[in-house]
């Protein structure tokens, strides 16, 4: 276990087992799983996968372990697991096994999307599970995670903003319009790039998710923000005028507000 878990990690597993948090246990075709308990009392949902001589390890709890990587709740069932003796049945660490899982590590999200509908369809029954981790995604509960989120979303607003090519900045006469204002034309380059983040505000707020909408809506004036005042002079920003965040940032504010979460 200590070739597939950091110290840190066995440590907290051991408390957690002490504490008495693995509430559930069993043994499954390829190993153990159960149900561990965090330490503000959320179960979590844990599978731990014995390939060879190799321990893999699934968990939806916040600590979501990478690959070939135990997290404390995965250690907490192993070590259950083994005081009580339940069988691990082993898979074969055989070559069809490592290429199959090459194979879904390979595919685009477009491919992967198809993948789910076309197993979803198959087992209808995992679409409550699915479901449930698709909410997971969307709205992440735990500060850290929203704060992660809102950085995370900024950083990406400000990149794309950056990036956008000076070259699309064609101006020149539209027959029963004029000529294009050169700022514009540059509005009309960025309000695709802040639309998609409006988009996607809008459905995190239908689907009740207010705490994850309001991190984007943060994010993007954030990273609006971040654009101000010192970009180079061949940037597509040189031309949006002042104050972005107030320029672009309307309908998300708009949208946040009339969901009774003000953000500026």
């Amino acid at each position: 276990m200590h070739a597939f878990a950091d110290e840190a990690e066995i440590t907290e597993g051991r408390i957690l087992l002490a504490d008495g948090a693995v509430v559930e246990a069993e043994s499954e075709p390829r190993g153990i799983s159960g149900l561990v308990r965090d330490g503000s009392g959320t179960a979590c949902d844990v599978w731990v996968q014995v390939v060879g001589r190799d321990l893999t390890a699934e968990c939806d709890g916040p600590c979501a372990p990478g690959p070939g990587r135990l997290c404390r709740h995965a250690v907490a069932l192993a070590l259950h697991a083994v005081e009580r003796r339940l069988p691990w049945h082993a898979a074969p660490a055989d070559d069809t096994r490592r290429v199959l899982g090459e194979a879904l590590h390979a595919l685009t999200a477009q491919e992967k999307a198809a993948v789910l509908e076309q197993m979803l369809a198959a087992r209808p029954e995992l679409r409550t599970d699915a479901d449930r981790l698709a909410a997971r995604l969307l709205a992440p509960r735990a500060r850290a995670e929203q704060a992660a989120l809102q950085q995370r979303t900024a950083a990406e607003v400000e990149q794309a903003l950056r990036t956008l090519d000076i070259d699309h900045l064609s101006t020149g006469h539209r027959p029963g319009f004029g000529y294009t204002d050169v700022y514009e034309a540059a509005s009309r380059l960025i309000k695709p790039v802040i639309e998609q983040y409006e988009a996607d505000v809008r459905r995190r707020l239908e689907l009740g998710m207010t705490d994850a909408a309001e991190a984007v809506a943060l994010g993007v004036l954030d990273g609006l923000d971040a654009c101000e005042d010192d970009y180079d002079g061949d940037e597509v920003l040189c031309y949006a005028g002042e104050d972005l965040a107030e320029a672009f940032g309307y309908t998300i504010r708009e949208l946040m507000r009339t969901a009774g979460r003000a953000v500026e």
